[in-house]
């Protein structure tokens, strides 16, 4: 069996994957095609499970490695890490994990069947890699039998003589060597004898004579005097510019009219008549006043925004206004709630489904760790390096919620913009983990879940909308909802149902 991948930079995508069962884990081949820029390293395969961690050597021209022997049937993470032998600053590769699932097998290997031996350490796969050595190839001569020469070896070796070839040109001097090493110190000659006195020079009259002047010593003498130069001419004044003329004095401006006093403008009860009050002044004051709030344990006000902001949304985020204003008592079924202790509380009731397919949210931020953090208050967010653009992320929540038509979808989120949404409820059905969020998944894919729309609404500061159920029939239901890694990426901070 063979699963081909293909490492471009730091991703890892899947070529061909074929389903892998526990009885074949060390018969299972790997193969790797690299881009470019992964050449020039050698590398490892990195293999985590249970907190075990297995490697295989690959090398500068490795493609291939068989899966440990040592692993076992569950979610194996798998990353290739590469490293430049070469390079004096330590030059390092390596990319995002990926997750290959193991099923356990239904066959049992037979008793006489030796054990699988364990995955060596990096040391000895590198001595076996350079201790290897390659079958033995052909003699140049069997080539040339194959592709056609007719004679035996002999002749094959005169074939390979060549005509002798013409003198060559010349070649050009070369370069002048390098300066020999100094000589020895020679001893001192002999001093030498007394040279002979000079005769005097010419003077410089006389070497003027020899150069054409005819006239006396004295007459060269006066030739080399010049002449005196002239005096300058004397510059004339400037003539003065001519005086401005004065501008002409402003008029002064007319005094303006006093203006219409206004009438005066309609009281706020009059308005209100005017919009269908239909009682006196002070019913219409007594109005205004909202009943008393009810105790901070009783309601939880803190995921709503203002009355303007809801007014925004839809009517029926106004009707929730009302009712937590007249003091009603409401109860809610959570299935996420944003705090330092989400991904305790909710890591195995909350499925994803990406790239990698079915995850755990435990799981799940373990490969895309900026989904859920405390960066983010521990909110889900579907905007990160990681996510590909316009990469889809299904949620699956795995808690079943009895509903009724009189119950309400609130969802509080911050950052989004004004795109369509769907939110999806599929019938409850006997089934757990990763098998339940496939089957919630399926059901959406296929069209049989119930739809919900509306649009994620751009808010810089949280905000609580809500999806009245007013057409779903009585039943249970799991909630599953999609977010996109684009200009969407909502951060979800709470998922409830209230209660009619």
């Amino acid at each position: 069996m063979m699963l081909k991948f293909l490492v471009r930079q730091q991703k890892i995508e899947t070529l061909e994957r074929e389903i892998i069962a526990s009885d074949q884990i060390a018969f299972v081949t790997l193969k790797f095609t690299f881009d470019g820029d992964w050449k020039k390293f050698h590398k490892v395969v990195q293999f985590t499970q249970c907190d075990e961690t297995y490697n295989r050597v690959l090398g500068t021209d490795g493609l291939s490695c068989l899966l440990p022997s040592e692993l076992h049937a569950g979610a194996v993470k798998m990353s290739v890490f590469g490293y430049d032998a070469e390079n004096t600053e330590g030059l390092r590769a390596t990319t995002v994990p990926v997750t290959l699932n193991i099923r356990q097998s239904g066959f049992v290997g037979d008793d006489d069947n030796s054990p699988i031996p364990p995955t060596p350490d990096l040391y000895t796969q590198l001595l076996q890699k350079i201790s290897e050595k390659g079958k033995d190839g052909k003699s140049a001569y069997q080539i040339a039998i194959e592709n056609g020469f007719v004679g035996n070896e002999t002749e094959w070796l005169e074939s390979l003589k060549g005509i002798d070839g013409k003198d060559g040109i010349n070649g050009k001097d070369g370069a002048d060597g390098a300066p020999g090493q100094d000589g020895i110190d020679g001893r001192d000659g002999a001093d030498g004898q007394d040279g002979v006195n000079g005769s005097d020079g010419k003077s410089a009259y006389e070497i003027a004579v020899a150069n054409g002047f005819t006239g006396t010593e004295v007459e060269w003498l006066e030739s080399l005097k010049g002449s005196n130069g002239r005096d300058g001419v004397d510059g004339k004044d400037g003539a003065d510019g001519h005086p401005g003329k004065d501008g002409i004095d402003g008029q002064n401006g007319a005094d303006g009219q006093d203006g219409v006093n206004g009438s005066d403008g309609k009281s706020a009860y009059i308005i209100a008549v005017e919009h269908g009050f239909t009682e006196t002044e002070a019913e219409w004051l007594a109005s205004l006043k909202g009943a008393d709030g009810k105790d901070a344990s009783e309601v939880d006000l803190s995921n709503y925004a203002t009355k303007d902001e809801l007014q925004k949304i839809e009517e029926n985020a106004v009707y929730l206004e009302n009712l937590i204003k007249n003091g009603a008592s409401i109860s809610y079924t959570v299935l996420f709630e944003a705090s330092a202790d989400a991904l305790t509380d909710y890591g195995e009731n909350i499925y994803t489904y990406y790239n990698d397919g079915y995850c755990s949210l435990v799981g799940f931020v373990e490969s895309y760790p900026h989904f859920c953090c405390a960066e983010n208050d521990f909110a889900l967010y579907f905007n990160q390096t990681d996510f590909s653009w316009a990469g889809t992320v299904f949620v699956l929540c795995l808690t079943p919620v009895a509903l009724t038509s009189s119950m309400h979808l609130i969802l509080s989120y911050t950052v989004g913009a004004s795109q369509e949404a769907e939110f999806y409820l599929v019938k409850k059905i006997d089934k757990t983990g990763a098998e339940l969020a496939q089957y919630i998944y399926e059901e959406v894919q296929a069209g049989n879940a119930v739809t919900l729309q509306f649009k994620w609404l751009y808010f810089d500061t949280y905000i609580s909308v809500m999806q009245s159920l007013e057409n779903v029939p009585d039943k249970e239901y799991y909630l599953a909802f999609k977010g996109t890694s684009d200009n969407s990426h909502p951060m979800i901070k709470s998922i409830k149902f209230m209660k009619g």
